[in-house]
């Protein structure tokens, strides 16, 4: 079976198959799910937007998401759908901050309030990139608490240059860069 051909069974009997990032990832979902987690995905799988006109598990309204991660909306979806069997035990700050965009984007904050609480713990030994992948994750996820917490840890056991987070692709987009230069 070619890759493009698996579906991910989240919902195995799912009305929508999310095709998601360059890979083509195939998720299939429950569009029920997905609107009442996210006023984004209400209005796309409402009765005035094409990919809420025709849902039904006998035949999934397939829905392209070609700019977003894969394996971010995977872990998303299972979070929304109750599987945390198939959520991974353990993010890297990077997957971490890769969700935490596609929950900004999607507008699924108050939906992953919980499991980015576990998700943005700080890391003992973190590298600079750790550190700044989970600062800017705790900033798209509105945690004032544990944003904060991040950046005292910086204050704390950073000891190079501020301007460095700046350097990074993703912190510098998401953070503004006055917060780097005080």
């Amino acid at each position: 079976m070619d890759t493009a051909d698996r579906v991910a069974d989240i919902a195995p009997d799912g009305d929508v198959v999310l095709i998601v990032g360059v890979e083509n990832i195939r998720l299939r979902v429950y569009s029920q799910c997905l609107r009442s987690a996210s006023n984004t995905f209400g209005a796309m799988f409402g009765p005035d937007w094409n990919e809420g006109q025709r849902l039904s598990k006998e035949s999934p309204t397939e829905v392209p998401l070609l700019e977003d991660d894969a394996e971010a909306m995977r872990t998303i979806c299972c979070v929304v759908h109750h599987r945390n069997d198939l959520v991974p035990q353990h993010l890297t700050a990077k997957e971490v901050l890769q969700i935490s965009i596609e929950v900004d984007k999607y507008d699924l904050k108050v939906a992953l309030k919980y499991a980015s609480v576990e998700w943005l713990k700080p890391r003992v030994n973190a590298e600079r990139v750790e550190m700044g992948n989970l600062l800017a994750a705790a900033f798209l996820f509105d945690n004032t608490d544990v944003f904060m917490a991040h950046t005292i840890a910086l204050i704390l056991h950073y000891h190079g240059s501020y301007l460095a987070f700046l350097d990074d692709e993703f912190t510098s987009q998401i953070i503004p860069s006055s917060t780097f230069c005080m």
